[in-house]
């Protein structure tokens, strides 16, 4: 079943230092009235379930109505968030549990100072609090870990803390360099990232709890499984921007303009922004078979999330020389 992702807003009460830099710049959020428009609209494009992210969603100025007019649209809900305003929204989701689809924690390390040195002091503290909420509350939870040169050997670790704390899950996801991101300390080569693949699909065959990967991990097919380019993800950032990826989004810091932006909901229907979603993906599926049967698929472009950042990079290059031409 098709679902939407909707960045409420790029504020944030953390500086992760391996986070894009758009995420938490601060500088707005999606109004309610285009809240409103896409929750009305997707239905009837067939989409039932949408994931609220940012930033950190619960800063939104209107989260509590975005939440009520979500709930009363029919449509379940779930959420990413870093624990901090937990104690704040946990009523809130509890009012509307019938459609609460649970919510995933941000989870950088399974000792306390890994996970501060990372995301700053006293934010796993936050995170203990909230999955203890949770817990008590029976709130389904689940946590996200991304794998960084700093935190990799705690892999099994936080299995082992999150199947204590009642969590579903975890999933397991690379770090992307982009703008704002520390990659000199903190990103893997991608020998390092096969070998931690590898004891992640361990960790998966024994762990209690679910274990999984997000995108972006080596694919042996050039077509591997990945829910935007299968038409079942769809992501809105806090600007309207329909965009190609949840995971890029940002990656491009603030400028407009970007390579991964389909269109404006403020400028057209979500059923018109979802046509142009189709076309674009079949363009970028056909390049991609026109590649790989020229022989020019390397080795690295098997790490799906690099392919599409130096894709997108290129496409943008060959745009912006066409315009000067034209000029």
């Amino acid at each position: 079943m098709p679902r939407l992702v909707l960045e409420l807003t790029n504020r944030c009460n953390l500086r992760c230092r391996h986070c894009f830099s758009q995420r938490h710049a601060a500088t707005g959020e999606l109004p309610l009235g285009i809240v409103e428009k896409v929750l009305k609209e997707a239905r009837a494009c067939g989409i039932h379930h949408v994931s609220f992210t940012g930033g950190e969603p619960t800063l939104h100025s209107r989260f509590p109505n975005i939440i009520e007019r979500c709930a009363d649209s029919g449509c379940t809900f779930s959420l990413v968030s870093n624990g901090s305003t937990f104690p704040k929204v946990y009523r809130l989701l509890l009012a509307h549990r019938a459609r609460f689809g649970g919510v995933t924690f941000s989870l950088d390390g399974a000792r306390e100072e890994t996970h501060d040195r990372l995301r700053g002091a006293g934010s796993y503290r936050h995170v203990m609090r909230a999955a203890s909420i949770c817990h008590f509350t029976t709130l389904d939870f689940t946590f996200n870990m991304v794998v960084t040169a700093e935190n990799r050997g705690e892999l099994a670790e936080l299995v082992e803390l999150a199947a204590r704390l009642g969590s579903r899950g975890v999933r397991f996801g690379f770090l992307m360099p982009g703008s704002g991101v520390d990659c000199s300390s903190l990103d893997l080569s991608p020998p390092d990232r096969r070998n931690i693949e590898a004891t992640i699909g361990d960790l998966r065959q024994k762990a209690p709890i679910a274990v999984e990967m997000a995108p972006g991990y080596y694919s042996e097919s050039p077509f591997f499984p990945c829910g935007p380019l299968e038409q079942h993800e769809f992501n809105v950032d806090w600007r309207g921007n329909l965009t190609l990826c949840c995971q890029l989004s940002g990656y491009w810091g603030e400028r407009e303009g970007t390579p991964d932006v389909i269109g404006n909901l403020h400028d057209m229907s979500v059923q018109e922004a979802r046509a142009l979603f189709h076309g674009r993906v079949s363009k970028y599926l056909s390049e991609k078979h026109a590649r790989v049967e020229s022989g020019a698929f390397t080795e690295l472009d098997h790490f799906p999330c690099r392919y599409c950042v130096n894709y997108l990079a290129a496409e943008q290059q060959v745009v912006t020389i066409q315009k000067r031409i034209a000029n």
